[in-house]
């Protein structure tokens, strides 16, 4: 009997670190620690007024299922609405609904997202699936040598938030000799997307004007068109807005994209009437 009581206690012993794992509150200390250890970082997005926010952390984190796949994670929680960090990782990352909870990189790069309540078992599995997924993406990151495949890792490098990463990949395909002018002119485009998502406006509108000076048609070139009236639309510069997408209305009638054209036409010609 005495022996087995000292087996349970010793059971007890190893899984009570696994079921006591701490959050951190910080930003810039799950970063430290991810760096430290080499591990990526599990965010939980919440706010207080969030019902279902309270079931996860109630049901799944204490869970064994949650606890072991996420045994090699730093675990960091904010609150979305605390007015300081926690609401400016929600607005960076463009949190929409809650929970959310993302898997970052030490550097913040988007290894994964999830959303919504799910059941221990079941969010173990989609933590592993998203794992699984961004471990595919490395191993595309270290082998795409072609041109192609270097500017498909770029573009998703930028939908993962990578944007420093992004750009330093574009800028060199730009400035090497051979390269197609398909994927020249969507090196272009994506370039252009990654600093306009940073508000980069001199940058964007640059970027513009050196893909303008080389291709004058096509695909990318008609998209790239399209951000250009966004750009002037995040400056508030809403009658150059209005021109350029009327421009665009006018020349390229059957674009995919004359659907928000003219949705954006609609608000800008409103305030236009409204004298702002």
């Amino acid at each position: 009997m005495k022996r087995i009581a000292l087996a349970i206690i010793a059971l007890l012993s190893l899984t009570e670190p696994l079921l006591a794992r701490p959050w951190l509150k910080n930003v810039a200390a799950a970063q430290k620690e991810a760096k430290q250890k080499n591990q990526l970082i599990f965010v939980d997005l919440f706010a207080e007024w969030c019902g279902w926010c309270h079931k996860m952390e109630q049901e799944v984190f204490p869970s064994e299922k949650f606890q072991l796949a996420t045994k090699d994670m730093v675990l960091l929680r904010v609150d979305t609405e605390d007015r300081g960090e926690g609401s400016r990782l929600g607005s960076d990352f463009n949190i929409t609904s809650l929970p959310t909870f993302l898997v970052l990189t030490p550097d913040m790069l988007v290894a994964g997202v999830l959303m919504g309540y799910a059941p221990a078992a079941q969010f173990a599995e989609r933590l592993a699936a998203v794992r699984q997924q961004y471990s595919v993406f490395e191993k595309k990151m270290n082998k795409a040598t072609d041109f192609q495949a270097r500017v498909d890792v770029a573009t998703e490098l930028i939908v993962r938030r990578g944007f420093a990463r992004a750009e330093g990949r574009l800028v060199k395909l730009l400035s090497e000799k051979g390269v197609p002018a398909a994927v020249r002119d969507e090196a272009y485009y994506q370039l252009a997307v990654s600093q306009l998502s940073q508000d980069k406006y001199d940058a964007t509108l640059k970027t513009l004007k050196n893909f303008s000076a080389v291709q004058t048609k096509g695909e990318m070139f008609v998209r790239s068109r399209f951000l250009l009236g966004q750009l002037y639309l995040d400056q508030g510069k809403y009658k150059t807005a209005l021109a350029e997408f009327r421009n665009f209305r006018r020349n390229y009638p059957t674009s995919p994209l004359v659907r928000d054209v003219e949705s954006y036409v609609s608000q800008l010609e409103k305030l236009s009437a409204a004298g702002n």
